[in-house]
């Protein structure tokens, strides 16, 4: 079958970042366009299942990333950004002189101060720290490992045993249950169940 012109941009921008609306505009269609040849032609279907998983395997690297590697984040004290000190060859810290205006006699006064660093472009460099994300970790964990870390209640009955109920209690639990459903009903005047 030959295809619209849009159709290759379309499923290359959905591989991207997912999102049908915004691959269908950088595509220059409608959603509603994408979403009917979808409909009537399979080989179309499958490549847009493929573009989906192909960008769901993106964010899958990014959270393993974020949660394995991490990422840099700067370190703030007191509202500000914690500057790297330039080093000279035995460890110690590269003093500066600057001008100063002495307070009292106006005049202009050479100080020191510490050289912070500078990056690879030559901008100032700035402390970072490496965060891990937990959150994102026991989600990738949850995802692939079900049967291991997959949250789950376990019900027990007495010493960690099996649940074991009579006939006579197991009626008189459920009895006791919908009383308190009709109790809670007829005191919600809201419900209009």
């Amino acid at each position: 079958m030959v295809y619209a012109p849009w159709v290759s941009p379309f499923l290359e921008q959905l591989e991207v970042d997912g999102i049908v609306s915004r691959s269908a505009k950088a595509a220059g269609v409608t959603s509603s366009a994408v979403y009917a040849l979808k409909k009537r032609d399979a080989d179309f279907a499958a490549s847009w299942d493929q573009a989906l998983e192909d960008s769901a395997d993106t964010l899958e690297a990014e959270a393993r990333r974020r949660a394995v590697v991490g990422v840099q984040e700067p370190v703030v004290y007191q509202g500000q950004l914690t500057p790297i000190w330039a080093r000279d060859a035995s460890g110690e810290v590269v003093m500066e002189a600057y001008g100063a205006t002495d307070a009292k006699t106006g005049e202009i006064v050479t100080l020191s101060r510490p050289m912070q660093a500078r990056d690879a472009d030559g901008l100032p460099a700035w402390l970072t720290i490496t965060k891990h994300s937990d959150a994102l970790l026991a989600l990738l964990l949850k995802g692939r490992r079900k049967r291991v870390f997959a949250d789950r209640t376990e019900l027990t009955g007495a010493d960690g045993g099996p649940v074991t109920m009579d006939a006579t209690t197991r009626r008189a639990r459920i009895a006791s249950i919908f009383a308190a459903a009709l109790a809670r009903k007829t005191e919600d005047p809201t419900d209009l169940a």
